[in-house]
């Protein structure tokens, strides 16, 4: 994955319709046993399973086990809000007329005053990715309904365990 979200990085070539990549210097890739738990922690998320996150976000090493519940909380309700934009519940997600970013805001100094330990390491590119195609679709103020993607993505998705 380029992790890069910015956009110069990347040429759209009108007569092929494809998105070609320029600047590959921050690619990577992930394990599958990370995007198995993440996909599955994004899934509980949209479905609304709070105690799924939690386990999961456990078992990913977002969180020790040790935590306060303030803390588990804060983190379970980040992962919520961040889940919404794939919530069936929300149908058609407004990007352009969300709150998503001053709700996170909000949790931040919890998180920070409350954490036992740093998220794993994946997340910090992984996430720049997303925060990035989130700000964009924000700008471009989009409207869609992102529930039926991840449930397409999910569905057809190879698990190495049981889901």
């Amino acid at each position: 994955m380029q992790t890069d979200p910015n956009w110069s990085n990347f040429f759209y070539n009108k007569d092929t319709r494809q998105l070609i990549l320029l600047d590959f210097g921050a690619t990577r890739s992930y394990s599958k046993a990370f995007m198995d738990q993440y996909i599955k922690v994004i899934k509980a998320g949209a479905d609304g399973d709070r105690a799924t996150v939690l386990r999961i976000s456990r078992e990913m090493g977002f969180l020790t086990g040790y935590e306060s519940k303030v803390m588990e909380e804060a983190h379970v309700s980040t992962v919520m809000i961040l889940s919404e934009v794939f919530s069936e519940k929300t149908g058609e997600f407004d990007f352009g007329g969300q709150d998503t970013t001053k709700r996170i805001t909000e949790l931040v100094p919890t998180i920070l005053n409350h954490r036992l330990c740093p998220p794993p390491e994946e997340i910090y590119s992984l996430h720049r990715k997303l925060s990035g195609v989130f700000l964009l679709c924000s700008k471009l103020k989009v409207k869609m309904a992102c529930y039926p993607m991840l449930n397409d993505v999910y569905a057809n998705y190879k698990f190495d365990s049981p889901v």
